[in-house]
């Protein structure tokens, strides 16, 4: 799978045996979904010209919506689940608090109505990628269009939608006062 061969260190690979783990065997919809963020988190940092740490990105596109699933639901918003998640997976990571810090952060703010350029680039990257794989494309932020076909080309978009409506069907039953948070945060947050 296309996971294998894009995860390179060993947090990144980490990361994806954990969305494996989460997602107990279930077609690998979320980790389509996950790949194709980064790819697109790559083409947007060319776009805005700035630089990318790689690994950041990926492990923080990998998990961004881990929270979704039952392993790592302890009952608050899905974005700050998976970020709990995410950070249970790297916790063997030798990063420095700064590069942690930022890929929790990008995953928890991923679906914030606001910029999140003051998290750092992968912040704002990921929810830009986010935004433009679950558009199916139509919103594209500076990406070629040509770009964004290739990515899905690489990593098809098939059942994504499905999984997300079970995934959010489950969190709206199980919590539906979390779900309105996930967009905006307040000051401070």
């Amino acid at each position: 799978m296309l996971g294998d061969t894009l995860a390179t260190t060993d947090a990144e690979r980490e990361c994806l045996a954990a969305l494996r783990r989460a997602t107990r065997g279930r077609e690998p919809v979320m980790e389509g979904h996950g790949l194709r963020v980064f790819l697109l988190m790559e083409h947007l940092a060319g776009a805005h010209r700035v630089r990318l740490d790689r690994e950041v990105a990926f492990c923080a596109a990998i998990l961004h919506d881990v929270g979704l699933y039952p392993c790592a639901a302890h009952g608050a918003p899905y974005v700050v689940d998976s970020r709990r998640y995410a950070e249970e997976a790297l916790a063997r990571a030798t990063w420095s608090v700064p590069r942690l810090r930022g890929c929790l952060d990008a995953i928890e703010f991923h679906h914030d109505v606001r910029a999140q350029w003051h998290r750092g680039h992968e912040a704002e990257l990921l929810r830009r990628a986010d935004l433009i794989d679950v558009s199916a494309g139509l919103v594209r932020l500076r990406v070629p269009r040509a770009a964004i076909q290739d990515v899905f080309r690489r990593v098809p978009r098939r059942g994504l939608y499905r999984e997300l409506a079970s995934m959010v069907a489950r969190a709206l039953r199980e919590r539906p006062t979390t779900l309105p948070r996930i967009f905006y945060r307040g000051r401070g947050a």
